[in-house]
């Protein structure tokens, strides 16, 4: 890990992972902060908990299901960019050419998140074809550089 420590790029991607755990970690807090506020609650053992009287519901509530979405498509598009960019990295990636791919792809996903909780449209879709840009321009240089 110590060769990996000096490296520009690496020190960009690792950086850029730690920001987007710590989103996705913020992502679950919102989507607990809004079933407590909405007291939406489909366990019986969490409604239980509540000082409210809430009892446990089949469906979620919109606003949890809502905050829940945004949950899921980070874990459908995030996880990919930790996979594709260790790989682009690794695969002799110039500290500017990470640079750009993975801050466009964490700022896009910072916004996106941002734009899905204001359910903001187009820019929601906007920021999520920027960062599925970034990921699928790492790939092809990936298998350009490995082919």
């Amino acid at each position: 890990m110590n060769l990996l420590s000096g490296n520009e790029a690496f020190q960009t991607y690792a950086i850029c992972v730690a920001i987007l755990v710590i989103k996705m970690i913020f992502s679950a807090g919102y989507t607990g902060t809004m079933r407590n506020k909405a007291k939406g609650y489909v366990n019986a053992e969490d409604a239980k908990l509540s000082s409210s009287g809430a009892a446990a519901a089949l469906d979620e509530k919109p606003e949890v299901a809502h905050a829940l979405r945004i949950q899921r498509n980070d874990l459908e598009n995030i996880p990919l960019f930790f996979a594709v960019g260790l790989v682009y990295v690794l695969s002799g990636a110039s500290a500017f050419g990470a640079a750009a791919y993975c801050w466009t792809f964490t700022l896009s996903r910072i916004a996106h998140t941002v734009a899905y909780t204001r359910q903001m449209q187009p820019a929601r879709a906007i920021c999520w074809i920027i960062g599925l840009l970034a990921n699928v321009g790492m790939a092809v240089n990936v298998i350009w550089k490995n082919l």
